[in-house]
């Protein structure tokens, strides 16, 4: 237990979104700013996001995630996180359900995660896939969203992270993106991550992020 308990203190932090549940009374937010556009002609457009997490105890984290959705529109949900089981060896299964507005339409989104966290001879790092479904209740649509990342922790703080977001609203094509970042280190707590995207299916889209992480 104690091991487990220790895996997800040192891995919980490594990404903005997992399986990790956070320590009773601890705070994870973050804000970030995305460009994107089709071509170098653009159109251009952009848009701020947010998300925040707090340790409830008895492996509870409360969240809030704000920003855009699979469907583009403005969004902003509360949820509920609770991990369904952990190993010995790293692996943590998780589920999520929230509650909230997209656009002008309340929307359920129920979510599965799966985290893993190593460290060895090579350095130490972690791997995440969050499933989630926005159910738009006025609409009586679903529509999904899969991220699978991939991090690593180096000397001094320093981060990198490679990301494949993959959506489909309901209706439309589905699309897949390839979101490299790096994050570096701003004080004891704090992570200053900066990105790019490229889409690798759907839509042409190209984007930069500008994000700030901070735990306290």
């Amino acid at each position: 237990m104690f091991r487990l308990a220790l895996l997800a203190v040192l891995f919980a932090s490594q990404a903005f979104a997992g399986a990790w549940p956070r320590e009773k009374g601890s705070v994870f937010a973050m804000t970030s700013y995305q460009v994107s556009a089709p071509d170098v002609n653009g159109p251009v457009s952009s848009y701020y996001s947010g998300y925040f997490e707090y340790g409830l105890g008895k492996r509870l984290t409360l969240g809030a995630d704000t920003g855009h959705s699979v469907s583009g529109e403005s969004k902003f949900i509360l949820f509920l996180r609770r991990p369904l089981a952990q190993t010995d060896s790293g692996h943590v299964f998780a589920t999520e359900l929230g509650l909230g507005k997209i656009g002008s339409d309340t929307v359920v989104r129920p979510g599965l995660s799966y985290g893993y966290g190593f460290s060895g001879a090579r350095g130490s790092g972690w791997l995440s896939v969050d499933l989630l479904f926005e159910h738009h209740l006025g609409m009586n649509r679903t529509d999904a969203k899969a991220d699978i990342t991939y991090g690593r922790n180096h000397a001094r703080g320093f981060k990198t992270i490679w990301q494949l977001q993959t959506g489909k609203q309901r209706g439309d094509p589905s699309f897949a993106r390839l979101a490299p970042s790096i994050a570096l280190p701003v004080g004891s707590r704090s992570h200053l991550e900066l990105g790019v995207s490229t889409a690798l299916h759907g839509p042409a889209e190209y984007g930069l992020k500008i994000g700030l992480w901070h735990e306290f």
